[in-house]
């Protein structure tokens, strides 16, 4: 049962992966960057018969279609200009309520060069629907409700992983990877907004370049597959020349790292079904924005933590499918994301 444990529920298992289910606020009372897809991780296939190897066969293309739904929700208090949540004050306060509904198709494509080197492109298409509700409490209290509703390409992806050893002598196997994010989504800094600064369209993508090398291990034990992985986000810094307000534009943006690990098993129920448990905490460091008129801004630091149950069917030797869920357990993290996607094995040679 050793290819079942290390081709399901690896790619259950990963599915959290090493990609942030959210990202970088932007900067002050900017409708972020979208949230970013779930990464697929090491999406690891069905090993070639008899071979210690977890990446996809050399020769096999992977045509992965997916689809995921991601609802986040934020209620802020601000009094004085500080903004403090979970709780309630006296005197003038105002209260933004926001909601974001995010529906993205995704096709994954998958190549083994060799049975030990595989690489991968994710090609996203998003659609986003936002409602945020600002209250001013006073003696008269306003309140004003903006919707917006999107839809575009996200940011494309490529990325490379290794498998360093075959696991001999009741070793871990070790995967290393390299994952490369480009900017082909519609840029935070580069949607409308009327002259206070709202926005009027939405973004689907990060509006950066992203470098990130990471390693997982993984660790058969009959009846369960162990993994742990961690990695590092670098975000390239930009120049910008996007209007913020009717007085302000954005002139530089440059975004923090983000350190990233996770953790989990996978327990088989049988030859063809198995399910996993992980969790992957994201670690994201500070943005730097600065404006035209000399002043900076510098956002919050965020802690994005995520809990995955995931669920492995390999229905037929071509073909399996895969449900996840997440739940958000820290502030920063999506509320709820939910994804399937069923992956299709294609001999090329």
């Amino acid at each position: 049962m050793r290819n079942l444990f290390v081709s399901g529920m690896c790619l259950l298992a990963l599915a959290a992966g090493m990609r942030p289910a959210y990202a970088q606020s932007a900067g002050p009372a900017i409708q972020g960057p979208a949230p970013t897809l779930e990464n697929p991780g090491i999406n690891v296939t069905t090993a070639a018969p008899g071979s210690p190897n977890v990446l996809t066969p050399a020769g096999t293309l992977v045509v992965e279609p997916s689809v995921q739904y991601m609802h986040t929700s934020v209620n802020t208090f601000v009094a004085g200009g500080v903004a403090i949540l979970d709780t309630v004050l006296v005197g003038n306060i105002q209260a933004t309520q926001a909601s974001q509904d995010a529906v993205s198709g995704i096709m994954s494509f998958r190549y083994g060069i060799t049975n030990r080197f595989e690489a991968d492109a994710v090609v996203p298409y998003m659609y986003r629907n936002d409602s945020t509700t600002n209250t001013v409490v006073s003696t008269n209290n306003t309140t004003a409700t903006t919707n917006a509703r999107d839809s575009a390409l996200g940011d494309v992806e490529t990325s490379f992983h290794y498998q360093v050893n075959d696991g001999d002598a009741d070793w871990p196997i070790f995967v290393g990877n390299l994952r490369v994010k480009s900017d082909t989504g519609t840029s935070p800094f580069d949607v409308r907004r009327n002259p206070l600064g709202i926005a009027e369209q939405l973004a689907t993508g990060s509006g950066f370049w992203g470098i990130e090398p990471s390693v997982t291990m993984i660790a058969p034990s009959d009846p369960a597959v162990f993994f742990v992985n961690a990695g590092y986000l670098y975000s390239v810094p930009t120049s910008e020349n996007a209007a913020y307000s009717s007085t302000q534009s954005i002139t530089g943006v440059n975004p923090g790292g983000t350190i990233r690990m996770g953790f989990g098993m996978g327990i088989a129920l049988n030859q063809k079904i198995s399910y996993s448990i992980g969790y992957q905490e994201d670690f994201i460091a500070s943005t730097y924005l600065k404006f035209n008129d000399g002043t900076s801004f510098k956002t919050a630091d965020l802690s994005v933590g995520i809990l995955n149950l995931g669920l492995y069917w390999q229905m037929n030797p071509k073909s399996a499918m895969a449900l996840n869920i997440g739940v958000g357990v820290t502030r920063d993290a999506p509320d709820i994301s939910l994804t399937a996607r069923i992956p299709f094995f294609l001999p090329v040679f």
